[in-house]
């Protein structure tokens, strides 16, 4: 049972690497599609890869062919894709979005997070749904971080990253560069469960991992 993640950068990858953790899905279980961990020339020469517009162009394809998610679902052991994007700078990406009301409305990071995934269906032309995991963080995977250091409503900080990295550095925490260390936590699924109050988007990732894994182990 493999899981692979196609996301906005390799930081990226590594927290929900971790959080896949939490699930007992082994670090073996789980393929960096893109990035990749070994990147090769053509990787090299395409700026877009590892950026938002590469998990776009990796779900439209080209000419409706997907070879990413079609190389990586040939394998019958190979059982859902996680396709990670961060909210935050969605509306600068050169097409219309809509972002539903913020102010006042308690189901904004819920609305949100759906029409993400309907855009991303849209470039999939609604392929592959049933295999794929939808890991949107709003408004930054920071957020989901930061939940691991305050308890209050990460997604509503209008700077999440630059907050998160403060908490860091006023821990003097070691390998303060590094997200992969820094969220080792999220792989208890104690301590996970603890930051869900603090990020809808987190637990509703969270969530749809464990309905994954009960359905393939059922």
């Amino acid at each position: 049972m493999r899981f692979g993640i196609i996301a906005e950068g390799a930081e990226d990858q590594a927290v929900i690497r971790n959080i896949l953790s939490a699930f007992n899905i082994d670090r073996s279980e789980i393929i960096m599609v893109k990035p990749r961990l070994n990147r090769d020339a053509t990787d090299e020469n395409n700026p877009t890869i590892g950026t938002f517009q590469g998990v776009k162009n990796a779900c439209e394809g080209v000419d409706g062919i997907r070879p990413d998610f079609d190389d990586f679902f040939f394998n019958p052991d190979h059982v859902a894709m996680i396709i990670h994007l961060d909210t935050a700078e969605i509306d600068t990406q050169g097409f219309p979005f809509l972002r539903p009301i913020k102010k006042g409305n308690p189901n904004y990071c819920t609305e949100l997070r759906n029409r993400v995934i309907e855009l991303i269906n849209g470039w999939l032309d609604n392929n592959y749904q049933d295999r794929v995991i939808y890991a949107i963080a709003i408004e930054e995977i920071e957020a989901w971080c930061l939940t691991l250091h305050i308890k209050s409503d990460t997604s509503q900080s209008a700077d999440a990253k630059s907050k998160f990295w403060r908490e860091v550095n006023k821990k003097k925490a070691k390998n303060a560069n590094n997200l992969a260390e820094l969220t080792q936590d999220f792989r208890k699924l104690k301590i996970l469960k603890t930051c869900f109050p603090y990020n809808q988007s987190l637990k509703d990732f969270a969530d749809s991992v464990e309905l994954a894994t009960q359905a393939f182990n059922s």
